[in-house]
């Protein structure tokens, strides 16, 4: 909606070529990312040592596998519908000039999809170990603060 308001534009003055060219980008550049990222996940799993359970050494793995079919299930169904035309009109997912999904499948694979996007946040985090790189970090500079370097208030500098 907002971009139809910004652009003053209707969806129905896009051209359909347009249109399919850029779900069928987004499908792939999607697919391109979250492979390229899970495969990134598995290779940093694999090399992880010491005494792991299996779910300790392939966790971040686990979950950008799932984010993998989630992030790709709304736009493989968009290109499918949209280009591809199984279904249509009867499977369409947005009805009524609507800018977001309005149907019950749409609106699921919607939601799917930014699901999607929290589990490769969590993968990515746990693949990296970035949520103790930063909690380290931050104890490691909240320790040195004034009051733990026997130094008054004053000997701070701004």
């Amino acid at each position: 909606m907002l971009v139809g308001w910004f652009l003053q534009i209707a969806w129905t003055q896009i051209d359909k070529k347009l249109d399919q060219t850029f779900y069928a980008l987004e499908l792939a550049i999607t697919g391109i990312l979250v492979t390229n990222i899970t495969q990134f996940a598995w290779w940093r799993c694999k090399a992880r040592g010491g005494t792991l359970t299996h779910w300790q050494r392939w966790d971040a793995f686990y979950y950008l596998s799932v984010s993998v079919v989630l992030n790709l299930a709304f736009p493989l169904a968009v290109v499918l519908i949209y280009i591809g035309e199984v279904g249509y009109p009867g499977s369409k997912m947005w009805k009524g000039g609507s800018w977001f999904p309005n149907t019950p499948h749409g609106a699921l694979l919607y939601a799917g999809k930014w699901f999607g996007v929290a589990l490769m946040t969590v993968g990515v985090l746990k693949a990296t170990q970035l949520h103790r790189k930063i909690l380290h970090q931050w104890r490691e500079l909240r320790s040195v603060g004034p009051s733990k370097r026997g130094g008054r208030c004053d000997d701070v500098v701004d």
